[in-house]
């Protein structure tokens, strides 16, 4: 059965009950521990995986990894610091929040771009993202166009007037087909092994989604759009997060 992913349905869960579903070990030596609902972000989307523990009663487990396999199981890799677990024990999860936090204002970060390049008119289709500290961009193809120093000062120009923008955003629940009547641009290989789901930022900029994401842009804070460059077809916009790259 598949996981539930609590992380998907409100913008700050880092804590949850849960009941195990199984625990096995993996190929390379570590356990994996199975729920039947978790808090803890698996890797995908261009973000990173959340780290942290589950506890029960005289047991630890330290997550080091989580992955969603293709049946939307969510399966979390660690060791278990003391004691076990067995099917049917209730655990509590804990994120580490101070991780999330990071992930989550670099994810956000491309998405403020998105829309930043969005509101500037230019007619680029995003193709790919990466929000990690040690790298984060969004790609786009944009065919003949090539991109300069000055779009990339346009892009930050129009980021930082986002970025101090007071609103809340959305969560909301569709399928892909319905997605086009809020966002400008639908992937036709969006992920089924998990619910379909857009955030709405300021109301009109929808993004398909299921990462974490930031209350309101001002949470994500000083966005440095570091370099534009555009080659065979495809610009690459790469940023920083003040603190956190």
């Amino acid at each position: 059965m598949a996981t539930k992913l609590l992380y998907l349905e409100a913008f700050d869960v880092t804590t949850a009950d849960a009941v195990v579903a199984n625990v096995r070990e993996a190929e390379d030596g570590q356990m994996v521990v199975e729920l039947d609902q978790t808090c803890f972000y698996p890797r995908g989307g261009g973000q990173d995986w959340d780290t942290g523990v589950l506890a029960a009663d005289g047991a630890r487990f330290a997550v080091v990894m989580v992955r969603l396999d293709e049946n939307g199981v969510a399966q979390h890799y660690g060791t278990f610091e003391a004691g076990s677990f067995a099917a049917g024990e209730h655990v509590q999860c804990a994120v580490d929040e101070e991780r999330r936090d990071s992930n989550t204002r670099l994810h956000s970060a491309g998405h403020l771009i998105d829309m930043a390049v969005s509101q500037l008119g230019l007619p680029w289709v995003p193709v790919k993202g990466a929000h990690y500290p040690h790298l984060s961009f969004v790609e786009y193809e944009t065919g003949d166009a090539v991109a300069d120093d000055a779009t990339r000062q346009s892009i930050q120009t129009k980021v930082d007037e986002l970025s101090t923008r007071d609103y809340q955003n959305k969560i909301m629940f569709m399928p892909p087909s319905e997605m086009g009547a809020y966002c400008r641009h639908v992937p036709a290989n969006l992920p089924t092994n998990k619910p379909s789901r857009i955030v709405l930022y300021a109301d009109d900029f929808g993004i398909p989604c299921g990462g974490t994401h930031v209350r309101t842009a001002r949470e994500i804070g000083k966005i440095e759009v570091t370099k534009v460059k555009s080659k065979k077809g495809i610009t690459k916009v790469n940023y920083r997060v003040e603190g956190v790259n």
